[in-house]
């Protein structure tokens, strides 16, 4: 599966709710294995990427065919996601006032840096790239705006979850899914509550290889001036070419310099 892209949806946390409509969940997982296959993906075997009836995934396709946001190739038959998705992207980043306010400030973080700077926000159990700059250099993880992963591994979903109140921080960690992405990754409770204490302490959250083998992270939250947590920023570096003890000393002062300014932003506005 390409990073930063997850699985498709198979059920649903409040499917029993009586406004649930069942339809409209069925297009969507079905979206999302497509999107997840990364790739025109015939019938047949879309049906079972997203686990449901070869006839409901045909009057799926072929409805959204229909409107536009899937096309299919006049020959294989397989179907890809149309341009018409587009839309909904550049009009939730369009709209997405911590991205306006951040994009500048971490234009010049990258430039200063020459190192990949990223934007994430919170949703459910992940964490969502909003604004991407890349590094100067090659890199290894290749991962791109609207990329999704778990926030209990990462560095910009701890620092985030470290802002939180600590008894919702605790219940989000304990309802979320921690599955191991390296053999570095920390997934019992008690550890992750033990690296959220010191991101708490030291204002900033540092990754090494947890998320990814090769990858450190470093990250700061982003807080208005009620003490809203609002997102975060990060640094992401090869450990080839960075070791944990440079990026404390290089990376972490200009990574919270530049969460509080943007903080500073989101708080005139």
């Amino acid at each position: 599966m390409v990073p930063g892209r997850r699985r498709a949806s198979v059920l649903r946390p409040d499917a029993g709710h009586p406004l649930f409509v069942g339809s409209i969940a069925k297009c969507f997982t079905v979206l999302e294995a497509l999107n997840a296959a990364a790739r025109p993906v015939a019938l047949t075997e879309l049906a079972a990427l997203a686990r449901l009836e070869r006839s409901a995934v045909q009057r799926i396709t072929h409805t959204l065919s229909t409107l536009g946001y899937l096309r299919q190739h006049a020959h294989t038959r397989a179907f890809s996601i149309a341009g018409r998705m587009l839309d909904f992207g550049h009009t939730v980043l369009a709209t997405d006032p911590v991205r306006a306010a951040a994009y500048a400030h971490l234009a010049q973080l990258n430039a200063v840096t020459g190192e990949t700077v990223n934007l994430m926000e919170l949703e459910g159990h992940d964490i969502v790239y909003v604004a991407r700059f890349p590094s100067v250099h090659a890199v290894s993880v290749d991962l791109h705006v609207g990329s999704r992963l778990p926030a209990f591994c990462t560095a910009a979903g701890r620092a985030i979850l470290a802002r939180l109140p600590e008894a919702d921080a605790r219940a989000r960690l304990a309802a979320a899914p921690r599955k191991a992405m390296t053999a570095r990754t920390v997934t019992n409770l008690a550890g992750l509550a033990g690296v959220l204490a010191e991101v708490r302490n030291c204002g900033y959250a540092l990754n090494d290889q947890e998320a990814f083998v090769g990858d450190i992270s470093i990250a700061a939250a982003l807080v208005d001036r009620s003490g809203a947590v609002m997102g975060a920023i990060n640094i992401a570096v090869p450990s080839p070419r960075w070791s944990v003890d440079e990026v404390r000393r290089q990376l972490a002062p200009q990574v919270v310099a530049t969460a509080r300014a943007i903080g500073a932003e989101l708080g005139a506005l």
